[in-house]
């Protein structure tokens, strides 16, 4: 299994990093350069406000169905048409409650207008990631990471003409809505004919029982459930801070320049999930060792802090500046905060997907919705207080607490054997790299400064350890 998760990875990384820093990095960024932060914290305050209710779009059935075809690919012929009536019916059920408590939240004019766009967007997005489960479902890895970046290769061409080719017009934050609606219309198009052409192929070998509405809903509220609380506290501190403070818009645009960032790293957390949780549902349900492939996970995805935090710390200052043209006081603090939020989040990512392949979906709802609450009542009371800052806190201490409770979850379940040694062994290395950005910081020209700080920090990494690259060698999993 790790052969094949590290092959598919590989190619799913390759596609993903031509295509997707770029859009988050380069057209993202200077939309909000272009229209100011103000403008575009009212866009991404909105766009946080469309995922609230998202698990209406899905109620878990995209995991459900990748997880059920994962194990019997005969579920696709006798569950899809049930499942996607079941997904348009709560499309048009979500459509309505987030537009609903828009307007309770105050919401008019061109902001509901963006909203009902982003809306829409997420509507077509769920049915996007509805079909690609199809795809993992079916073990098709290749095609499934093929369509992940498609959507953004065609709104980077679009918005790049808009914003670079279309005259002296001004790039406007409403054009970024419809752009998305249009690309991600189109990529629904394309998956529908191949996933009813995989459908119609398909010849059964193991029938799996018919599908019955009622056991779905049974079946799929826990993955809703986890998806919902997860979601909150993932995104509503930028609505949060819109409604809570003054000038909420401008101060949420400030917040999106730091979250930008955290962004580029969950879409790569993503990557690895998306891949890692079809194949952990088709091996547990064959009871095969899954240990190796869970720690090989883990020490890929929690390394990178080790370079993200010290370098945040030092260096993240200059970093904002250069990318941004306007930036507040308090998003330095952001950056730090939402770096160490990265570890947690790292950690969610492989646990809670072990948990939830496992089919150990009640204490996964017990940890998210602490995790929910517990964010909430954070943001309440110290956006008031510390502002973006607050907001950023927050997420750091939900994400890396949910993370660790997972963690221990799995251990005292007994699904994974992760090293304790390792972890202290990456605590320190963390407290090094700090050190170590603090002494060597303003002694050298700054590039000087960043190679050797980076090249001691990969000394650390083999020193201590952390990362072994003779299990990372193809030549390892040829006869696995």
């Amino acid at each position: 299994m790790r052969r094949q998760f590290l092959v598919n990875i590989l190619f799913l990384i390759s596609l993903n990093v031509l295509i997707k820093p770029f859009w988050i990095l380069g057209i993202d960024r200077t939309i909000q350069n272009t229209v100011g932060s103000e403008e575009y914290g009212i866009y991404f305050a909105l766009f946080g406000f469309s995922f609230l209710l998202n698990t209406l779009l899905d109620f878990g059935i995209t995991n459900y169905n990748t997880w059920s075809i994962s194990r019997n690919p005969s579920f696709l012929k006798i569950g899809y048409k049930k499942l996607a009536v079941f997904k348009v019916l709560f499309g048009g059920i979500y459509l309505i409650g987030t537009l609903s408590l828009g307007l309770v939240s105050g919401y008019n004019g061109v902001e509901f207008q963006l909203l009902l766009g982003l809306s829409i967007s997420q509507f077509l997005l769920s049915f996007i990631l509805f079909q690609r489960s199809i795809l993992a479902g079916l073990q098709l890895f290749w095609l499934d990471s093929i369509f992940s970046v498609l959507d953004k290769l065609l709104l980077i061409l679009l918005c790049s003409y808009l914003l670079w080719f279309n005259g002296n017009t001004r790039f406007q934050i409403e054009w970024l809505v419809l752009a998305q609606i249009g690309c991600y219309g189109f990529v629904l198009v394309m998956l529908l004919v191949i996933t009813q052409t995989k459908r119609s192929a398909l010849i059964i070998s193991e029938p799996a029982e018919p599908i019955n509405i009622s056991v779905i809903l049974k079946q799929s509220y826990p993955f809703a459930l986890i998806i919902l609380f997860m979601t909150f506290y993932y995104r509503i501190d930028a609505f949060m801070i819109e409604r809570l403070l003054e000038n909420g818009a401008e101060k949420a645009g400030y917040y999106a320049q730091s979250f930008r960032l955290f962004d580029v790293a969950n879409n790569f957390v993503f990557l690895f999930t998306g891949l890692l949780f079809p194949m952990l549902s088709k091996a547990i349900s064959k009871n095969e060792n899954t240990n190796a492939t869970v720690n090989m996970v883990a020490q890929i995805l929690l390394i990178p802090a080790i370079l993200f935090i010290p370098l945040s710390f030092g260096y993240g200052e200059q970093l904002l500046n250069k990318l941004y043209t306007d930036v507040s006081p308090n998003s330095l603090q952001v950056l730090i905060l939402l770096s160490i939020a990265f570890v947690g989040l790292a950690l969610t990512a492989v646990f809670g997907t072990v948990l939830t392949a496992a089919g150990r979906l009640n204490e996964m709802m017990r940890i998210t919705f602490v995790g929910f609450v517990l964010n909430l009542l954070l943001n309440l009371v110290l956006i008031p207080n510390y502002e973006i800052a607050g907001a950023a806190a927050a997420s750091g201490l939900i994400q890396v607490g949910t993370g660790i409770f997972m963690l221990l979850k799995c251990s005292k379940l007994q699904l994974i054997n992760f090293p304790n040694a390792w972890l202290l062994k990456y605590c320190l290395s963390i407290i090094l790299s700090l050190v170590l950005v603090y002494f060597l910081k303003d002694s050298l020209e700054t590039t000087f400064e960043l190679v050797i700080i980076i090249l001691i920090q990969g000394c650390l990494i083999f020193g201590l350890r952390l990362f072994d690259l003779k299990q990372f060698t193809l030549s390892r999993f040829i006869k696995k």
